[in-house]
């Protein structure tokens, strides 16, 4: 990966340690992803809360068109993917590096 100018092994900011090049990532980005929990949490529980409100609106205003038995499944079938959804982001931001 081509780091910016300043960044890497011949720049002045760089750790000289044997992991230098995550510590210049880091330094760009300013945050590893696996110190992002509470982002993605309060991402998915914006997500859900959204298809929650979503499935009200649809059942409140349009009780003719989405009864409430299809809101209650069309909730439980987009909570399992969202969850789903939430479980491999997780399980991707916590993965170990592959070193060569």
């Amino acid at each position: 990966m081509t780091l910016p100018k300043g960044y890497g092994s011949g720049g002045k900011r760089s750790g000289g340690g044997g992991d230098g090049g995550r510590d210049d990532i880091e330094r760009m980005i300013g945050r590893r992803v696996e110190n992002m929990n509470a982002i993605y949490i309060i991402g998915f529980a914006l997500c859900w809360a959204a298809t929650a409100g979503g499935v009200y609106v649809g059942v409140s205003v349009y009780p003719w068109a989405y009864p409430l038995p299809s809101g209650i499944y069309a909730l439980s079938v987009l909570t399992v993917i969202e969850a789903l959804g939430f479980f491999f982001i997780m399980k991707i931001a916590h993965e170990k590096p592959v070193r060569a």
